[in-house]
């Protein structure tokens, strides 16, 4: 080997000592900078979701604020129907008037429910029992009907929209033992 190619070879291994650092500050740069950009994507992604999540919370706030009002009305509408359940065989002008007085604003609170999509859970003697839909406060027993059976209402329920707002109080068939 000639001087000159010792020298050359000096040389090489040389710059390959001093690259060699910088290679790893580049490489280390390198990979900083693609966790600091996985972790950018990230944030972003959560942002997002978090975005997402406060539209939905925000949409289900406006869509369903009308639900406390309504709670409110339920009991008025309640005693509307106790009212009218119990109205006497008028002869008299003034009470006809008011008995019809208390029908009309009975009917107008139902059809506002309506238009607001409330919607009154009625059940019927005979009908299935539905967690979802009623509360069973007592058990009858009976021999003329099958379990879990509704023997008697005693308060109506109302929905908003699929939201259950209140339940229909109800007594069930219990079988005889």
């Amino acid at each position: 080997m000639t001087k000159k190619d010792q020298t050359e070879e000096q040389i090489e291994t040389q710059a390959e000592e001093v690259l060699s650092p910088e290679g790893d500050i580049l490489s280390e740069a390198q990979s900083e900078v693609v966790a600091l950009k996985d972790k950018l994507m990230r944030t972003a992604a959560e942002m997002e979701n978090m975005r997402r999540r406060y539209e939905k919370q925000i949409e289900d706030v406006r869509e369903y604020s009308v639900s406390s009002f309504a709670k409110d009305l339920m009991s008025v509408m309640d005693n509307f129907s106790r009212a009218l359940s119990h109205k006497p065989e008028a002869e008299n002008d003034a009470v006809k008037n008011f008995i019809i007085g208390v029908e009309m604003t009975e009917s107008e609170l139902m059809n506002i429910f309506k238009k607001h999509k409330i919607e009154a859970i009625k059940p019927k003697i005979g009908e299935k029992f539905d967690y979802n839909l009623h509360q069973a406060i007592s058990q009858i027993p009976s021999d003329e009907h099958p379990e879990g059976v509704i023997l008697s209402s005693m308060q109506d329920g109302y929905k908003f929209k699929e939201r259950l707002l209140r339940p229909a109080v109800v007594a069930v068939s219990k079988a005889v033992v």
